[in-house]
């Protein structure tokens, strides 16, 4: 993976993790979950841009949970943005794929 890793590759906590379902209120860095270090986020504005969008209430601070429609939605939004950023998107894709066969969304939890 180019822009995501796991847990057991993470240095430090600044990572925004993507976690499988609902979040429970408890339990960080799973070994399941997507981590996208903070400075790689906000380097592909595109990708953060569109989330926004899509999901105004998105706060990358807190935690914030996305549907399959709402992830659809920021992939339409994503044609417009840059090259990089649209990897992003289609590399958490793949993951998000298997994801929302088992969970009815996933739950981006903030720094």
């Amino acid at each position: 993976m180019k822009f995501f890793i796991k847990n057991s590759e993470k240095t430090g906590t600044c990572y925004h993790e993507f976690y499988k379902g609902k979040w429970d209120g408890s339990t960080f860095w799973k070994e399941d979950s997507l981590l996208i270090h903070d400075d790689v986020m906000f380097e592909h504005r595109g990708f953060v841009e569109a989330i926004k969008m899509v999901v105004p209430h998105y706060d990358p601070y807190k935690e914030t949970e996305i549907n399959k429609d709402a992830w659809i939605k920021i992939g339409n939004v994503m044609q417009n943005a840059d090259t990089e950023s649209k990897e992003v998107y289609y590399e958490a894709n793949e993951w998000l794929e298997q994801v929302f066969l088992e969970h009815d969304c996933f739950t981006i939890l903030g720094l």
